[in-house]
């Protein structure tokens, strides 16, 4: 069996990731773990976009080669990229792949001709993937005639009869079997390949599917495959089935393979000494998180003569190092490098007494906060521990730390060499921001290194605030600690080194940097410009030339929405994946009477002011919040706040008047017992409870204040908004996300690890209730025909209709994810009409594949956080493949760069997904933006199928 390695794809979020930091580390782990498990083959796919695919391809190549000599398989859609990728390659390898389609066999058949490449060729031409065993065969032959050309030997062509999925149609592998027996009677020399996982998208517990396929499709034939060669189950079935199908003879190469590998799992390295075994005791239970095990192992270790800094260093925080690179790499999960730590800090309790004063040489001290206004603790609990555990002490400062704080903290520890500042919100994004100036200008300056991190941090913006470093994780952080330490800055400042410098040295620095890339930067900024230039012609915006007469504006006695009937045929043909010109598209212009006081910046900031929708232009005096009270509570302020927002925008589009209720999103949380903590920016549900123990089951309260006043709230603005404009339903959340607000993320983690039935039965708790209060707002807010419309996310829905999330997932394993979460997203589905599934951040996308699953989610909402590429950018394309393929609507925010830059986006978006399944949310505009977008969208992005819809034979 031909195996051709999957894992280096950049479909695949984690190498996807590696691909855009060049994190050349991961690609060569890949590739090294790949070539020892016996690939035949290493497919190597960017997956990236065209003009930079080539670069892509020879740098992932090049690290490949570094590891192995394994032979490469070139994978790409573009027969060019191909072609200029197979220079790079130190030996013949394998194309993927050449189709009838356009002009792809004739870029690469006649460069291969005359070397020992072999090629993937797929049974597809330009009218797609054929649907019966004839035509594919007829394209078969196609394909046999140009080998013949270019006289290229059968047995250097791996045809692939194309596999498609199961759940969307049962002949899948009767018609791809019927084309390998057909095409093994007609060349048996010739190889039958297939990229099998496509048979099972959309079924739960794919594995499963995937395994029977395999086995039935080798006995069809098939004798290649693009699969995980570190898949044990899936080598496994591939060496029986071939021992059963009488191609290993007397079973020879099966026993050589499990026979050294029994040998393998039974064989362990004898420890030399008592001493050393238990010193392996203590790395382990510290690896492996074991709470209550560690410090007996740690004792059982001193007892045994181990040297007591040598179990710190060696055992404990060798072991960290180990969980880090294991966090990084997506072995292991938040949960289990949360458990490790903990396992850590229970060790070295026991190790104390035993170490000398100043024995386990400290690395350094660390001041670490999370910046005013933001009462996020998880993230930077987690990162404390990390440092803890690389042997840094630490100076938690808390949450919501203001400015005032971190300096006197400073001041007063003269040990300490770094600040670590954490930002969970992008509302707090600007407090980071002036946290750092703030430091930046103290006379401690020289001697403290500035460390940011958080959700919606990146590198960028780090950089643009002056911070010293950005990580992206908990294991990032501490090795980046580990550097400054390593280096000799935290034992230098410590000892007052840099205290009264001026820091000459590094302005010295950092001007030559500036000499140095002054050239580079203008020459950039120029060409950014130009490029802007260029799209500005393209497009020719010009708002003095945009007629906006012809915009029609609700009169007197029609509410705020023309249309309406329009747009709700729109979003019923959005939820039946089957609309029809273009996207749907939220458009909210400012009237031209506000325009002149568009200057971008809102009236007042706040949780509830419009955002994403708009902003408030000259408000009027009694318009403006007296309180958190009045902001969040007074249904008449609020409607009449709305009613002036309403009177000072267009609703253009599919955009529709509809007014914000929440009390923060995750108020099912306060019914159940948290107290609302609200806020300016943000609204926070405070922690109830210490543990589970003796707590009854979570039941429906009709008497909870925060429901009656949140309840009373949404009968008030119903009767005052009348037909006017729609009251959403609140952002109640779901499943374990509401008991991260009861207990804390972080005790939630804990208790995922520590009782997990627990966290089964409490979250089946929540999702039994979940429609006890979901249906109680609903009966006041539905229409007419049973629609409602679903807080910011500015849908309808005919029907009951709900956004569903679970943001706790980005610190769980997808294992944890199937077993806990899935099934409470899958039940809450199946008992409404129409679902928004709302992915929040990168480290949620691993989840893509279970979410997918679900039959009930009709559509995908993405964000990355606004510090992150908007929707539309190339970035994300691996989600919506998913989301597409899987048959389902995408929900997209546009916002990045001007005007022209986001129809430059979206241009992009619809020409590779179409424009029937897509949303398009825009943010405010001028009158005139909205005419020449809207028009330019009747003409561009109507009834487009989309290329990636073609590639699926759709």
């Amino acid at each position: 069996m031909i195996i051709i390695g999957e894992k280096l794809n950049g479909s695949i979020p984690s190498v996807a990731k590696a691909i855009a930091e060049k994190d050349a580390d991961l690609i060569r782990e890949r590739a090294r773990m790949q070539a020892e498990a016996g690939a035949t083959f290493l497919d190597v796919c960017a997956s990236v976009e065209e003009d930079v695919e080539v670069e892509t391809l020879k740098w992932m190549i090049n690290l490949v080669q570094e590891v192995t000599d394994t032979p490469i398989c070139v994978d790409s859609p573009s027969a060019r990229s191909c072609v200029a990728a197979i220079p790079f390659c130190k030996r013949p390898g394998l194309i993927n792949s050449v189709s009838l389609e356009g002009d792809k066999i004739d870029t690469i058949f006649p460069v291969i001709a005359d070397t020992d490449w072999e090629c993937v060729a797929l049974l597809c031409d330009n009218d797609g993937i054929p649907d019966s065993v004839e035509r594919r065969m007829k394209v078969f032959h196609g394909i046999m005639e140009k080998a013949k050309e270019y006289n290229i030997a059968p047995s250097r062509l791996h045809i692939d009869p194309l596999v498609v999925t199961l759940s969307t149609d049962q002949t899948a592998l009767t018609v791809f079997a019927d084309c390998c027996r057909q095409i093994k009677a007609e060349y048996p020399e010739i190889h039958i390949t297939s990229g099998l996982s496509n048979i099972s998208f959309g079924l739960p517990v794919r594995k499963n599917i995937n395994q029977a396929f395999m086995v039935l499709a080798m006995n069809a034939g098939m004798d290649s495959a693009i699969v995980d060669p570190t898949n044990k189950n899936m080598i496994g079935m591939i060496y029986a089935t071939n021992a059963l199908l009488e191609q290993d003879e007397y079973c020879l190469k099966y026993i050589d393979k499990f026979t050294a590998k029994a040998a393998e799992e039974v064989e362990t390295a004898a420890p030399a000494t008592p001493a050393d075994e238990k010193m392996m005791a203590v790395f382990k239970a510290t690896q492996d998180g074991k709470n209550k095990e560690i410090g007996r192992c740690v004792q059982e270790a001193i007892d045994a003569g181990c040297d007591p800094t040598a179990i710190l260093n060696d055992g404990m925080i060798g072991a960290m190092a180990v969980v880090g690179e294991n966090f990084k790499k997506e072995i292991i999960f938040v949960p289990q490098m949360l458990a490790a730590a903990r396992a850590m800090k229970a060790g070295v309790e026991v190790l104390k007494p035993y170490l000398a004063t100043g024995e386990a040489g400290s690395a350094g001290t660390i001041i670490l906060g999370t910046v005013a206004g933001d009462l996020h603790d998880i993230g930077k609990n987690l990162v404390g521990m990390m440092f803890e555990s690389a042997g840094f002490e630490v100076i938690d400062l808390g949450v919501d730390v203001p400015i005032e704080r971190f300096i006197e903290v400073v001041k007063e520890h003269k040990e300490a060499t770094i600040v670590a500042l954490s930002a969970l919100l992008t509302t707090t994004m600007p407090s980071l921001r002036d946290t750092v100036a703030a430091l930046l200008k103290q006379p401690f300056r020289n001697r403290i290194k500035i460390m940011v991190g958080g959700a919606p941090i990146s590198q960028e913006f780090a950089d643009e605030i002056g911070a010293d470093a950005y990580t992206e994780d908990a294991a990032s952080a501490a090795e980046k600690a580990k550097e400054y330490a390593e280096s000799g800055f935290c034992a230098r400042a410590a000892a007052g080194e840099f205290d009264g410098a001026d820091n000459g040295e590094e302005a010295v620095t950092e001007e030559k940097v500036q000499k140095a890339d002054e050239g580079k930067t203008e020459t950039e900024a120029e060409g950014k410009e130009q490029k802007k230039d260029e799209i500005k012609a393209a497009l020719k915006f010009d708002k003095a030339s945009v007629d906006i007469s012809s915009v029609r504006l609700p009169g007197p006695e029609e509410g705020y929405k023309t249309d309406w009937e329009g747009t709700k045929e729109k979003f019923r043909n959005y939820w039946d994946h089957k609309n029809t010109g273009r996207p749907l598209m939220c458009v909210i212009a400012r009237r031209p009477e506000v325009e002149s006081l568009s200057d971008g910046t809102p009236v007042e900031g706040g949780y509830l002011d419009q955002i994403c929708q708009g902003k408030y232009y000259n408000l009027p005096e009694e318009l403006k919040w007296k309180d958190m009270e009045d902001k969040y509570q007074n249904a008449e302020r609020i409607v009449a706040r709305y009613r002036y927002f309403c009177e000072t925008h267009a609703f253009l589009g599919e955009s529709f008047p509809n007014l914000n209720i929440d009390f923060g999103p995750g108020s099912l949380a306060s019914y159940l017992g948290s107290e609302i903590g609200f806020k300016e920016d943000t609204v926070w549900f405070n922690k109830c409870l210490d543990s589970w123990d003796g707590v009854p089951k979570l039941t429906f309260d009709p008497e909870n204040k925060w429901f009656k006043k949140h309840i009373q709230l949404a009968k008030d603005c119903q009767a005052l908004a009348g037909d006017d404009f729609y009251v959403d339903m609140p952002d109640l959340m779901e499943n374990i996300d509401v008991l991260a607000s009861l207990r804390g993320a972080q005790d939630t983690l804990f208790d995922l690890l520590d009782e997990p039935e627990k966290v089964g039965e409490r979250i089946q708790e929540v999702t039994d209730l979940y429609f006890e209060y979901y249906d109680r707002f609903y009966d006041i807010i539905k229409d007419e025909e049973g629609g409602n419309a679903y807080t910011v996310f500015q849908i309808w829905g005919p029907g009951k209709t709900v956004k569903l999330q679970c943001d706790f997932s980005a610190m769980m394993s997808p294992e944890d994810f199937r077993t806990y979460i899935q099934p409470s997203l899958r039940t809450q589905a199946e008992k409404v009409d129409h679902v928004l599934y709302h992915l929040d951040g990168p480290a949620a996308i691993k989840h893509m594949d279970a979410l997918m699953e679900i039959d009930g989610i009709d559509a995908l909402q993405w964000t990355s956080g606004d510090a992150g590429p908007d929707g539309t950018l190339p970035d994300w394309d691996v989600i919506y493949d998913k989301a597409i393929a899987a048959g389902k609507s995408i929900w997209v925010k546009v916002y990045s760069g001007e005007f022209e830059d986001w129809i430059r986006n979206v241009d992009r978006i619809v020409k590779k997904y179409g424009s029937h399944s897509l949303f398009l949310l825009f943010p405010e505009m001028s009158m005139e933006q909205a005419v020449y977008l809207l028009d330019y969208a009747d003409k561009n992005w109507s009834d487009v199928k989309g290329t990636y819809v073609e590639s699926l034979g759709r």
